[in-house]
């Protein structure tokens, strides 16, 4: 299992946001983004996926939980997914990524479950400006279910340094 710190840099995405607890709204986000690259004939230079959970659903109530279902906008997609779903940048940083191999359905569960039980490694904390983002490796429509790869990255930034008093006199 590949796991440690990582640098995402920022990369343009075509996205489909929904909206809701994310049980549901994961699927449904790329149901219907690989139903828009299916039909728009982009389903093979796509490669791979990143899921954004936006919200904190112990900050948010999990109906206003929000998910977007990503793929690469490459030159010959860019003005499509501009008018029809909508553009937005990767927010790069520092993440801890673990991989997932499996089946991607207890990622669902997973996401939620890393806002609550996060333990960040020593001298960072939980970046809640950032979502954390799931990269698929695999398309599921491709590879066996056992097969399947996923890096699950959570958003990390320097933990608050604070001298002990005896150090601080």
């Amino acid at each position: 299992m590949k796991s440690g710190l990582v640098y995402l840099r920022p990369a343009r995405l075509a996205y489909v946001r929904v909206t809701g607890a994310y049980e549901t709204s994961i699927p449904e986000a790329w149901s219907r983004l690989l139903e828009w690259t299916e039909k728009n004939g982009f389903s093979s230079p796509v490669g791979h996926g990143y899921g954004l959970a936006r919200d904190n659903p112990l900050r948010v109530s999990a109906d206003k939980c929000r998910y977007d279902a990503c793929v690469p906008v490459t030159p010959l997609s860019d003005d499509r997914a501009m008018r029809e779903l909508g553009v937005i940048t990767l927010p790069g940083g520092s993440y801890t990524r673990v991989r997932h191999a499996g089946g991607y359905e207890p990622i669902r569960s997973m996401i939620a479950g890393l806002y609550n039980n996060f333990d960040a490694p020593v001298d960072l904390k939980l970046d809640d400006k950032r979502p954390i983002i799931t990269i698929y490796l695999d398309d599921p429509r491709r590879f066996d279910a056992d097969d399947l790869r996923a890096d699950i990255c959570v958003p990390v930034t320097a933990a608050r340094f604070t001298r002990p008093a005896a150090e601080a006199a």
